[in-house]
């Protein structure tokens, strides 16, 4: 629906980075039907929200992090305008475990998730193109 980097859509702010004034999307969107229910890729811990580099209100009513370890290191995966959010901090998850359902919750275009990786307590500033992370298919 949206990739990562920049991108002309009018909600985002002007990014140096990018040309004739468009803004910078730090994350993928992924366009899916309202309820259509997401599992955990990966193991992982829930962080609690008031730590850095917990998402605002641009990201829907319950957006959440999940700390995953990897090959590559330790990166915070942020998932945005989600609803029926199944876990909350401290949980230790499994994949294929259910953690949420897709929302247009603070969406101004339709229902999605939006997906962000970033270094473990980083900011937007630290996001990296997900799309190498993300291995969606169809239950």
């Amino acid at each position: 629906m949206i990739g990562f980097g920049c991108n002309p859509a009018p909600w985002y702010s002007p990014d140096l980075r990018c040309p004739d004034s468009q803004g910078f999307h730090h994350g993928i969107d992924v366009a899916m039907t309202c309820g259509t229910r997401l599992y955990a890729g990966l193991p992982g811990v829930v962080l609690d929200p008031s730590e850095p580099g917990s998402p605002g209100p641009a990201y829907g009513e319950a957006p959440f992090r999940i700390r995953v370890v990897d090959g590559t290191g330790t990166h915070d995966v942020l998932i945005g305008h989600a609803s029926d959010v199944l876990v909350r901090p401290g949980d230790r998850l499994t994949a294929g475990e259910p953690i949420a359902s897709a929302s247009d919750s603070g969406a101004p275009d339709g229902c999605h998730l939006h997906f962000e990786v970033r270094s473990a307590g980083g900011s937007v500033d630290s996001a990296v193109d997900p799309a190498p992370w993300l291995q969606l298919r169809a239950r």
